[in-house]
């Protein structure tokens, strides 16, 4: 279940700004390929290191893929995008590489997926992390 802070930041922009409230996520650690595999070995009669061999394998191949401009999709997961954003230029010529300002890869999730991200309930609480100001006493389960 997903952690959440109450943080309080000032928006500069919109139509009311000032010093304002909202609510972002608290990630925990982050859960590498190491620890994957050691997750699904336990479930399955395959060791962890042959589990980790298959992960590197999938990260080879799809980033070949997505760098040939494939998208890549994994499963319910969802698909994975190779995207750019460019300048504006007048003519046809003037389209060069040099137009191109940024290159990023964009995840889609599934359908499926999605909707688990949707039905996902949450937890706000209170951490004492400088900087985010979250002070209301106890935990608070939301839909």
């Amino acid at each position: 279940m997903p952690r959440i802070l109450k943080v309080k930041r000032r928006i500069s922009t919109g139509t009311n700004p000032g010093e304002k409230w909202l609510a972002r996520i608290f990630h925990n650690e982050t859960v590498g390929f190491e620890e994957i595999a050691e997750m699904i070995s336990e479930t399955s009669t395959l060791s962890a290191g042959d589990i980790l061999n298959t992960l590197r394998q999938l990260e080879t191949v799809v980033t070949w893929n997505l760098l040939q401009g494939n998208p890549v999709e994994l499963g319910d997961l969802g698909k994975f995008y190779f995207k750019i954003t460019a300048k504006a230029v007048d003519t046809l010529e003037e389209v060069t590489a040099e137009t191109i300002t940024r290159k990023y890869v964009r995840f889609r999730p599934s359908k499926r997926f999605y909707k688990k991200l949707r039905e996902t309930k949450t937890t706000f609480v209170d951490l004492d992390i400088k900087g985010l100001p979250s002070k209301t006493g106890n935990e608070t389960p939301t839909p």
